[in-house]
């Protein structure tokens, strides 16, 4: 009987298929009957719980038909259908029985669909002028309830299959049906809705990022900034995505908001010194470290800008106080002491130059050795100390070492760093 009865509907749905404009209005009459037959049958087959499969074959087909397709009732039934088939998939996670992950999520997605369409049509007045809410009572609630499952698809997605493109299509469908009447009405009454729509920001802003689609990162982005955990992250994909836009205005503009909001991360001072640098805007670049040492005298990093701008100029001596500066505010700052170390060897090869006219036999000859032999002193704790710090990158303080322990007749040392630099392939 079942079989009949499916049989029957099916040819139902082909008659009112046909092109209403070649019909009499007694015909179209006829099939619109027909087609709201088959709506009422796949009511019936869901009644039957073995006839899910087929409700659902019917009601797909009848969400089509020009004939039905702007009835709200089609549109109701098929609601019931598809949250019959998501809660069955759902009940089955919670059993650990084993269930389709990625048909349930899309069981949910058009469940979502459909009950929106529904709405959409029953709040059309009819021949009475009125309207109904009977599809957002039946299933406001449960849309409610299950909102969240759009972030554990999201979620499953990225960490789980490594798929950005449906992991963002979950978590921004999260956020789009946020905004619709239905879950608008509920989640305005839900205190925690508002904290957690600022936390899962950053998941969609994270996969857009991980797809390359920085118009995408946008989107998110700045309610992803509001968490304070995520939001110095958020910040520099924000940035980012005006870099790799070439939109090198917003993206000066967003480093600046990164050093302003999250002072204690490197990267968004160390990109705007980078970009300084690349373009040679020397003066902008001294002014804006200067103006960064005024606004905190005690950030390291700004003394140590200041040291590398004088380095270029071959200002060694006031490189050197600012290196000092930096290594006084940070003994762990190896770049500093590197820099520090090259601008006192720097200072004693231009003495050694700058009185080259003097014999080398005369007591003034003496002197300048004795003052070179000053600034190599002044460099060896300053290479000691990078050893220290980077035992295993031999190439940043070996060579300078071995050079001074030359320079300073410690032949024991000499030896000791010979040895070092022939095992690293330096000497």
């Amino acid at each position: 009987m079942k079989k009949i009865l499916f049989m029957f509907v099916a040819a139902l749905s082909m008659i009112a298929s046909a092109n209403a404009q070649t019909l009499s209005p007694k015909e179209i009459k006829k099939a619109t009957k027909a087609a709201q037959k088959e709506v009422r049958a796949a009511k019936d087959q869901l009644a039957d719980n073995g006839n899910i499969n087929s409700a659902r074959t019917i009601i797909d087909r009848c969400m089509k038909n020009e004939y039905v397709k702007d009835w709200a009732e089609t549109w109701s039934v098929a609601a019931d259908v598809y949250f019959k088939l998501y809660t069955d998939a759902n009940i089955k996670s919670y059993q650990g029985t084993p269930y389709d992950t990625i048909g349930m999520y899309n069981y949910m997605i058009k469940w979502y669909d459909i009950v929106l369409t529904c709405d959409s049509l029953q709040q059309i007045p009819n021949e009475k002028g009125k309207t109904s809410t009977a599809c957002r009572d039946t299933h406001g609630y449960e849309m409610y309830r299950n909102h969240t499952n759009f972030i554990n698809a999201g979620i499953m997605y990225f960490n789980n299959r490594k798929d950005y493109k449906n992991a963002y299509e979950m978590f921004d469908k999260y956020y789009k049906y946020a905004e619709t009447p239905i879950l608008k009405s509920y989640l305005e009454q839900d205190t925690s809705f508002a904290k957690y729509a600022i936390e899962f920001a950053y998941f969609p802003t994270l996969a857009a990022n991980n797809m390359g689609d920085y118009q995408k990162v946008l989107k998110y982005v700045d309610k992803a900034i509001e968490d304070p955990e995520y939001g110095a992250a958020c910040q520099r994909i924000k940035a980012e995505a005006y870099e790799n836009m070439k939109d090198t205005a917003n993206w000066i503009s967003n480093l600046m908001t990164g050093i302003v909001n999250y002072p204690t991360d490197e990267y968004f001072y160390t990109k705007i010194i980078m970009y300084y640098n690349d373009t040679e805007k020397w003066e902008e670049l001294e002014n804006f470290v200067t103006d960064m040492i005024a606004k905190d005298p005690n950030k390291a990093y700004n003394y140590f800008v200041v040291g590398v701008l004088k380095q270029q100029q071959k200002d060694y001596e006031t490189a050197a106080k600012n290196y000092e500066m930096a290594v006084e505010k940070d003994p762990e700052l190896a770049d500093a002491y590197i820099n520090l170390g090259l601008c006192y060897m720097f200072l004693a090869n231009e003495y050694v130059d700058a009185n080259s006219n003097i014999n080398y036999r005369s007591a003034a000859y003496k002197k300048v050795l004795e003052v070179e032999k000053e600034y190599y002193q002044k460099a060896l704790p300053m290479y000691e100390k990078v050893e220290k710090l980077l035992p295993n990158d031999v190439d940043k303080w070996g060579p300078q070492l071995y050079q001074i322990y030359y320079k300073l007749n410690m032949s024991k040392e000499t030896s000791r760093m010979e040895t070092i630099l022939k095992a690293e392939g330096l000497l």
